[in-house]
């Protein structure tokens, strides 16, 4: 495998809240490369029964780790658990939760419990993995953030800035790895098809498979950032060149 790295690597990518609709397609698109995986996340018998659909389409069996990107205490533990077992090329990270502005206004563990599961909880994670790979100046880390960090948002503040927070730490740390064979990639999905958009009539709407297509791909072309689909990059140029006086009162 040759993802993310100057040289030629052998060895499994690790999906991160791999039964989220985003990661279970990114994993598709992997496996259907011919990409060995591991499976990760937070309750066994979702994992197993994602596991069996994708050895469906590898033909092989695909190994589940358990682990809770809240887990904080475990983390050490667990990675020294996964590495001792498989090499690890890369990671593909893609926790995340967004709840309703109201119920974390009205509930303070609410902005607490999305911040630590969508920027504490996958820097931690990010942090034992970035290490590992410095040290062979080999393999990847992607990211899912989205395009709401991409500038405060008074409809979804703590989603918002905890998508920010990421995205800047993902800048971070590929300032700091530059100079190795590491990529570090910040995906910025707009609307993806997914639980957490259920409802959502749009006609910018995408399926999982296209972001991951475009995720995959990116991966492969050494891409730092990725907007998916590509045209967000464009609407959030526009979003963010808007004066904040106007931007208030549109109520975004």
């Amino acid at each position: 495998m040759a993802l993310g790295g100057k040289a030629e690597a052998v060895g499994r990518i690790v999906i991160f809240s791999a039964t989220s609709g985003i990661a279970r397609a990114v994993a598709e698109e992997f496996l259907a490369q011919g990409e060995e995986l591991v499976l990760t996340g937070r309750s066994k018998e979702s994992l197993d029964a994602v596991a069996r659909d994708l050895q469906v389409l590898s033909g092989k069996a695909i190994p589940c780790f358990v682990w809770d990107v809240l887990g904080f205490a475990e983390h050490e533990r667990l990675f020294r658990e996964l590495i001792a077992v498989h090499d690890i090329s890369g990671l593909f990270m893609a926790a995340g939760i967004q709840i309703p502005q109201k119920e974390c206004d009205a509930e303070p563990a609410k902005t607490l419990l999305t911040f630590n599961t969508n920027l504490n909880g996958p820097v931690a994670v990010m942090t034992l993995f970035a290490q590992h790979f410095k040290q062979t100046n080999s393999g990847f880390i992607s990211c899912v953030s989205s395009v709401a960090g991409d500038r405060g948002r008074g409809s979804i503040t703590a989603y918002a800035s905890s998508k920010a927070g990421l995205s800047a730490h993902l800048q971070g740390l590929a300032n700091r790895l530059k100079n190795t064979g590491v990529l570090i990639q910040c995906v910025k999905p707009g609307y993806v098809r997914t639980p957490m958009t259920a409802g959502l009539r749009s006609l910018l709407i995408v399926s999982p498979r296209w972001a991951a297509r475009d995720i995959v791909n990116a991966i492969r072309k050494k891409r730092e950032v990725v907007y998916t689909p590509f045209f967000w990059k464009y609407i959030m140029l526009v979003i963010r060149a808007i004066p904040e006086p106007l931007f208030r009162k549109l109520g975004l």
